[in-house]
C-alpha cells in the first residue's frame, strides 16, 4: 500500500478548504485507511473539528496530524504512507513555505474556489505557482473545485465560464453549492455525509468518487531533493 497524497490549498483564506478536507476525509475513509495532515497553524481548525468528532464518537476511523514546518511534513508523509490509502493535507490560507512543500509532495492538488470575482483576485498567482511546481513534480496534477456555488445566479456562472476559458486548470464537474449543512455539520464534528442535508450528502460522495478516480490513474510522486526544489520551497 502507498497512499495517494491529496492537498487542498488556496492563496487565501475563508474559501472551505478544511470543510472539503474534513468531508472527503469521511467519505473516503468508506472505502480506504484515511490520514489527515493539518498545515495551518495557528488555526489548526481541522484538528479542532477532529477534537470535537473524536468527543463526541467513540470511534472515527480517521487518524490525524499536524505539521508546523516543511520537514515535518515531509517526514509524516515518508513515516506514513505505507499504512495508509489516502493522505488528505490541509493547507495555510496564504501561500508559505509549507504549501510550497505541499505541492511537491502531492498526487493530486484540489483548490476550493467560490464564483466571486473577489477570490478570482488571487486565484492567477496561485495557478503560476502550480505551473512552477511541477517542474519538480511532474506527476502533480491539479483541479479547481467549485465551492459554495449558487446555482441560477447570473455573475456566478459568468465568474466559472470566465476561469474555464481564461485558466489552464480544469475543473471537477462536480460542484459544491452554497449549503447551511456544511457550516453546521462542521462545528458539530461531522460531515455532511452524516448529517440531515440528503443533497448536500450526495454533492460530497459524488466529488469523492471523482477525486477517486483522477487520483487511480496517477503515479507515485518522487520527491526531489534538488538545491532548485529547495529554493522553490523557501520562497514562501
Amino acid at each position: 500500500m502507498t497512499a495517494k497524497i491529496v492537498s487542498i490549498a488556496q492563496a487565501k483564506g475563508g474559501v472551505g478548504k478544511s470543510t472539503l478536507c474534513a468531508n472527503l476525509s469521511v467519505t473516503l475513509s468508506q472505502t480506504g485507511k484515511v490520514m489527515m495532515i493539518d498545515c495551518d497553524p495557528p488555526q489548526n481548525s481541522l484538528s479542532v473539528w477532529h477534537q470535537v468528532r473524536d468527543d463526541v464518537y467513540i470511534e472515527t476511523g480517521l487518524s490525524i496530524e499536524k505539521a508546523n514546518t516543511p520537514a515535518q511534513l515531509n517526514s509524516l508523509i515518508e513515516k506514513n504512507k505505507s499504512n495508509f490509502d489516502y493522505i488528505l493535507i490541509d493547507g495555510a490560507p496564504h501561500v508559505n513555505p509549507l504549501v510550497r512543500s505541499m505541492l511537491l509532495l502531492s498526487n493530486l492538488v484540489l483548490v476550493p474556489l467560490a464564483p466571486s470575482k473577489v477570490e478570482i483576485w488571487s486565484f492567477a498567482a496561485f495557478e503560476s505557482l502550480i505551473h512552477e511546481a511541477t517542474k519538480y513534480n511532474k506527476s502533480l496534477k491539479t483541479k479547481i473545485v467549485w465551492n459554495r456555488v449558487r446555482k441560477r445566479v447570473k455573475s456566478s456562472d459568468e465568474v466559472i465560464e470566465t476561469v474555464s476559458k481564461d485558466s489552464k486548470l480544469s475543473a471537477l464537474k462536480n460542484q459544491i453549492t452554497f449549503r447551511v449543512a456544511y457550516v453546521d455539520s462542521f462545528a458539530e464534528g461531522c460531515s455532511v455525509y452524516e448529517w440531515s442535508d440528503p443533497v448536500a450528502s450526495a454533492e460530497i460522495w459524488s466529488l469523492s468518487s471523482a477525486v477517486k478516480r483522477v487520483i487511480s490513474k496517477l503515479e507515485s510522486v518522487n520527491s526531489t531533493k534538488s538545491v532548485a526544489a529547495q529554493n522553490f520551497i523557501k520562497k514562501g
